[in-house]
């Protein structure tokens, strides 16, 4: 799209080198000139890439071509000239362009490119075998051409959930997960079962933004099932920190009589039943 700024119409004007001289000896090559006739503002490229304007600038008058700090000729126009003006038109253009990372994530659940799916309850996720054996060492070893795996269609996924299968599968794509901490713990032990490292590093940062009272003891129950120590560890302490209303919730009483126990153990040693 083309667009004419509103400011005096302005021309550019084709000077002979011999005028454009540096102040100090020597003659330099010019690339670009231009000038408008609204400001008497003039203004050149050198091959080098130094920027030179003269004569009107900001009510002054600069007879010889002066050096600027600037890179685009453009520029002294726009900060020299009273009023700032443009030289040439301007060209305004959009032009749609998406990342490796962006056309990926828009791919994810794409049944028009898709080359497998997975069922899980009942729903399919759509996926791209290629991206999967690229993204994750369990998928690499599953479609190895011995496994009956590889030359499936369709997969039936039973030991997780959709929300969590299909967070993990778009995790894949992304390199983001976008799930509550309750999903987050069942996304946890896919990522430990799945031997994913990282994925399991996400889902402990997840669920300490969305510890709360209610489900601390839940995700506290989770860290120590899944041996997320650093998680545990979080969780622990915030038991510690809101202990009369931790223990008032229905999770405390839900909560395994091993995990109960070791748990008072520690607290006693951290002072929580001090008097």
């Amino acid at each position: 799209m083309q667009t004419q700024s509103n400011r005096p119409r302005t021309r550019a004007y084709s000077l002979s080198l011999d005028s454009l001289r540096h102040r100090r000896k020597g003659t330099f090559r010019v690339v670009e000139v231009a000038a408008c006739h609204s400001t008497h503002t003039s203004a050149a490229k050198a091959q080098s890439g130094l920027v030179y304007m003269w004569g009107q600038c900001r009510g002054q008058s600069v007879v010889l071509p002066h050096v600027t700090h600037f890179s685009c000729v453009d520029d002294v126009f726009a900060c020299f000239s009273t009023p700032a003006v443009m030289w040439r038109l301007l060209s305004v253009e959009h032009e749609e362009f998406l990342t490796v990372t962006e056309s990926l994530k828009r791919e994810f659940d794409s049944p028009e490119t898709s080359d497998l799916k997975f069922r899980v309850d009942g729903k399919f996720i759509y996926v791209h075998k290629a991206v999967l054996k690229i993204r994750c060492e369990h998928f690499r070893t599953m479609f190895q051409s011995y496994w009956n795996e590889d030359e499936k269609e369709v997969i039936d996924v039973d030991q997780f959930s959709y929300p969590v299968y299909r967070a993990f599968l778009e995790y894949l794509y992304t390199d983001n997960i976008d799930l509550p901490p309750e999903d987050a713990i069942g996304l946890l032990d896919l990522a430990t079962s799945y031997c994913e490292n990282r994925l399991k590093k996400l889902c402990q940062h997840l669920i300490k933004r969305g510890i709360t009272v209610e489900n601390a003891f839940s995700l506290l129950s989770a860290a120590v099932r899944y041996d997320a120590e650093d998680l545990e560890e979080f969780c622990f302490k915030f038991c510690i920190n809101h202990l009369t209303e931790v223990t008032q919730t229905t999770a405390f009483w839900q909560i395994d009589g091993s995990l109960l126990k070791e748990f008072i153990a520690k607290a006693s040693k951290y002072g929580a039943f001090k008097n």
